[in-house]
């Protein structure tokens, strides 16, 4: 058991498990990180598509469940936290008051666009292309509040469409 206030973020995806010439399974993989540094797993495995919609269901369910109980409340954290103006870190981009910075770039607000993927994303801006950065749900920390933030940030903009 793991206290609410505990919990620090979370990544989570489906990893294809490739036989010799092709696709047999899938395990589907959420990591729970807490303040403290650990990290708790949930994994399940099919094969050959055997149950594979009762297995998804469950991962989605699942996945639904965490953000209604946990990850809901912990963006409304760093909402808060971007509408007081205040400076923070998720997920290795660095949130100031009018731009995001990651590995030396800077993009303002106002040209900060998103392309969403199955499994990954890319943020960059709308003036260059190439200032971008993109994040995999399944492997980069806290990803998926990434993307949950910047588009909340993204629809709120004034002049958004």
């Amino acid at each position: 058991i793991i206290p609410k206030d505990e919990l620090a973020g979370i990544r989570y995806g489906i990893h294809f498990i490739k036989g010799l010439e092709f696709y047999i399974g899938r395990e589907y993989q959420i990591f729970i990180k807490t303040h403290s540094g650990n990290e708790l797993k949930i994994n399940f495995k099919l094969f050959y598509r055997r149950k594979l919609n009762k297995k998804h269901l469950l991962y989605c369910n699942i996945v639904d469940e965490l953000w209604n109980y946990y990850f809901n409340d912990i963006l409304n954290n760093y909402i808060t936290q971007f509408n007081n103006k205040q400076d923070f870190i998720l997920g290795g981009i660095f949130f100031k008051e009018s731009v995001i910075q990651f590995d030396k770039n800077e993009i303002q607000y106002s040209n900060l666009a998103i392309k969403k993927y199955n499994y990954y994303f890319v943020i960059y801006s709308q003036e260059n292309e190439y200032n971008n950065k993109m994040l995999y749900f399944l492997k980069d920390n806290d990803a998926v509040l990434v993307s949950s933030l910047i588009s909340l940030i993204i629809n709120n903009m004034p002049n958004s469409n």
